[in-house]
């Protein structure tokens, strides 16, 4: 059946007007809204009740098969199978990095000591200038390697022979200078 609110508009293009009853209510005001009386008074509805991360959204790592299992080229280089929480593996961890950085050292103030108090290796560093070049491109394709190549810096074999040899370049250039 065909009503007074509902009925198609005619074929010369006037239509009948809809009732306010079935009109949906306007919107309030900025006043309105920004005043917090709305909510307050019970006029508006409240916000729907979801939860901000549902449950269907979380992926548990530790069962997620493309954590840890190499789907993606690189995605286990930040991923660790340890926790960082526990002090012994922090402890760990800091007597790694200063005893690499402690050999760094040593070997840099060998060659420089070595540079400035050996007589025959002075004169002979002064008298050939190429050899602080090739030491130089040594260092800059070396460092260039560690920087912007993951795959060498990440295993073993390869991180420790790249970082010798950015070392002994380094300490080299270090010698040239100090001399």
């Amino acid at each position: 059946q065909l009503s007074v609110n509902n009925k198609p508009p005619n074929s010369e293009g006037q239509g009948e007007k809809k009732d306010n009853a079935t009109a949906p209510p306007a919107p309030p005001t900025y006043e309105e809204a920004t005043a917090g009386e709305g909510l307050k008074s019970g006029a508006y509805p409240p916000p729907p009740s979801v939860p901000l991360h549902p449950s269907w959204a979380y992926v548990d790592p530790s069962t997620s098969p493309s954590y840890g299992s190499g789907g993606y080229p690189g995605d286990t280089e930040m991923l660790t199978t340890f926790s960082w929480d526990d002090r012994n593996v922090r402890r760990v961890f800091i007597r790694k990095v200063y005893a690499i950085l402690m050999v760094q050292l040593l070997v840099t103030l060998v060659i420089v000591a070595f540079f400035t108090f050996c007589e025959p290796v002075k004169g002979y560093i002064q008298t050939h200038s190429a050899w602080y070049w090739a030491s130089y491109a040594v260092f800059f394709v070396t460092y260039l390697i560690l920087a912007c190549c993951s795959g060498p810096r990440r295993y073993f074999p390869w991180n420790l022979i790249l970082l010798s040899i950015f070392t002994l370049s380094m300490a080299y250039l270090t010698g040239m200078l100090s001399r």
